[in-house]
Parts: C-alpha cells; sequence; structure tokens
C-alpha cells in the first residue's frame, strides 16, 4: 500500500513554506490598511520622516515579493473552504494578529475557536491545494 507523504505537515517540501511566504509578502504591499514603513509616522504628523542613513548596512532589505507566484497561493485561497481559509491567513499574512507568533499552532487554534488537530486538517488542506496549483502549472 503506498503512502501519500505530502499530506502530513512534516512532509511538505521546503519550496512550498516559501511560496506561502512570498504569497504573505504580497499580501502586505499596496494600500492601506498595511504596515507603515519604520520610516512614518503613523499618526497625524505623518509626513514626519526620521533621519536615516543610506548606508547603513546593518538593516537587511525587505525580500521583494514574486508577483506571479503569489498570485497563484491567492487564486487558490480565494477558492479555498472557510476554515482552511482562516487558517492559512492565520498560518501566514496575519502570523502576529493570529497568536501564532506568540503561542504557536496551539494559541492560533484557540482563538479561532477550533481544537488543534481541526487546525492541523484544515492547514494540511490549505496547503495540498497550494501544492496542487504549483505541480498543475509545471
Amino acid at each position: 500500500m503506498a503512502r501519500n507523504l505530502g499530506r502530513d505537515l512534516r512532509h511538505f517540501p521546503e519550496w512550498l513554506h516559501h511560496e506561502l511566504l512570498n504569497w504573505s509578502r504580497w499580501c502586505w504591499l499596496g494600500a492601506w490598511p498595511h504596515p507603515l514603513p519604520p520610516s512614518h509616522c503613523g499618526s497625524v504628523e505623518r509626513d514626519y520622516t526620521r533621519f536615516r542613513v543610506d548606508a547603513c548596512a546593518d538593516e537587511p532589505r525587505p525580500i521583494p515579493p514574486i508577483e506571479s507566484r503569489a498570485l497563484i497561493v491567492d487564486d487558490v485561497w480565494h477558492r479555498l473552504p472557510q476554515a482552511p481559509k482562516q487558517v492559512l491567513r492565520a498560518e501566514y499574512p496575519q502570523y502576529h494578529d493570529s497568536g501564532r507568533a506568540e503561542f504557536g499552532r496551539v494559541g492560533a487554534a484557540r482563538r479561532m475557536g477550533l481544537r488543534l488537530g481541526d487546525y492541523e486538517a484544515a492547514l494540511c488542506v490549505a496547503i495540498g491545494r497550494v501544492w496542487d496549483a504549483f505541480e498543475g502549472r509545471k
């Protein structure tokens, strides 16, 4: 009996995680609401810009997203059922807001009102569909 190793959270390839991170970066581009760049103030004094030395090598440049790849993931995300859609959003673009960053998957599942097993099953469905979308394009 052949076992499909691709639908278990422990067996997803690393490139798929990077595609989802690329989608997450792409989600935060564009018009408000998104995080303001650290060089601008978010209050009434929004025209204030802090002094910045461009020659500073200590500050890494953000990785620009590849839009064509992010659109593949976004198309899949829009077609997902509600639970996998919420879980994928909690895992990637809203990693900090969902509680995932601070409390792990258990915390994110609790905030969503899901059991951990249901959360991970929904995540497997979502990641599996993204994987299928990329496999179908080859």
